[in-house]
């Protein structure tokens, strides 16, 4: 007999999904760190998402994504202006050179697979093992690469 979509699971499956998403949070914060020096640049500048890509050296989609990752793991915070700036704890322990600083901790990370290839992405604003000049299509199209 099927179940009404009103029906609810027995257990919550919210840390399943919190873990799977981990992964990617993880790779996000680490080239913050490691790659980019991004908490350093937002501490000193309050840039909007439009400095800070330039800062950076990325391109605005790819800046948007790490920005608002970022923002949801409570470690940037967005004014009324646009403007960027670090969060209490994203300041207590991400500036390198802090009392409580943990971004050398956090760049022991830098060299795993998993993290160049997010930087690789975030660099290049493709998707991963994208090699075409054009890009990549997220349906199938003839003749193009699919996502």
């Amino acid at each position: 007999m099927p179940r009404s979509a009103l029906t609810t699971p027995a257990h919550d499956p919210t840390p399943i999904f919190e873990s799977f998403r981990g992964a990617y949070a993880t790779q996000l914060l680490t080239a913050a760190v490691a790659e980019f020096d991004l908490f350093r640049v937002v501490s000193e500048t309050s840039p909007t998402i439009q400095d800070l890509h330039r800062s950076v050296g990325l391109e605005r989609r790819p800046a948007v994504v790490l920005t608002t990752a970022l923002r949801a793991m409570g470690l940037l915070a967005c004014d009324s202006d646009g403007r960027l700036s670090l969060t209490p704890m994203a300041a207590e322990h991400l500036l390198p050179g802090g009392e409580f600083d943990v971004s050398g901790y956090v760049s022991l990370a830098a060299d795993d697979p998993a993290v160049r290839e997010m930087i690789e992405r975030l660099r290049t604003n493709r998707p991963a093992n994208a090699e075409a000049e054009e890009g990549a299509a997220f349906i199938y199209r003839d003749g193009m690469e699919s996502a």
